[in-house]
């Protein structure tokens, strides 16, 4: 082409080859700018979500009751006692309603005594276990790291804390979360 000036369609007059390759070059530059912009907004980290309605605690602490009345009360047929911590009053009511489904026998935490650390249905010497479920930490809104209890006996007693997704339109426990181990 030497020398002469030539114009590509769509890129006006006075523009020849080397004005449209540095035109492309400066809207490359701006694609990556705006990109990288946007990318360092969204690395930012999201805020601590929200914590849902009172249902949807309630829903949360009864999965996690559940999930402990299988893991600890799978072979016993103990009266239970379950408590709801770090909660506003009325929760307790709620969850054990959500629990009745499927533990019926769900007693509200006043029904047990804690005896030289053994636990038993109150004004009796019948042996019972505690539950206890709350406080609730908000990972995300459909995500919950929930601090449990069961205690049975002074020797018979944990403290783990569980994780809890919203799954298929359900709250579900998926167990304790375990840290400090390497994978």
């Amino acid at each position: 082409m030497g020398g002469r000036l030539v114009l590509l369609p769509g890129l006006g007059a006075g523009r020849g080859v080397m004005g449209a390759k540095r035109a492309r070059a400066r809207s490359v530059r701006a694609c990556v700018f705006s990109f990288a912009v946007a990318a360092a907004g969204l690395g930012c980290g999201r805020a601590p979500a929200a914590p849902p309605a009172e249902d949807t605690a309630s829903l949360v602490h009864a999965a996690v009751l559940r999930y402990q009345a299988r893991q600890f009360l799978s072979e016993d047929r103990l009266p239970m006692c379950v408590a709801i911590q770090g909660a506003p009053d009325g929760t307790e009511a709620r969850v054990r309603e959500a629990l009745h489904p499927t533990l019926p026998d769900a007693r509200s935490s006043d029904s047990c005594a804690l005896v030289d650390g053994d636990v038993y249905l109150a004004g009796s010497r019948v042996p019972a276990a505690l539950l206890t479920s709350g406080p609730i930490r908000w990972i995300a809104a459909d995500e919950a790291e929930v601090d449990g209890g069961f205690t049975r006996s002074r020797s018979s007693s944990s403290r783990p804390v569980y994780r809890v997704v919203h799954e298929a339109g359900r709250w579900v426990c998926l167990g304790p979360v375990v840290t400090g181990m390497p994978l």
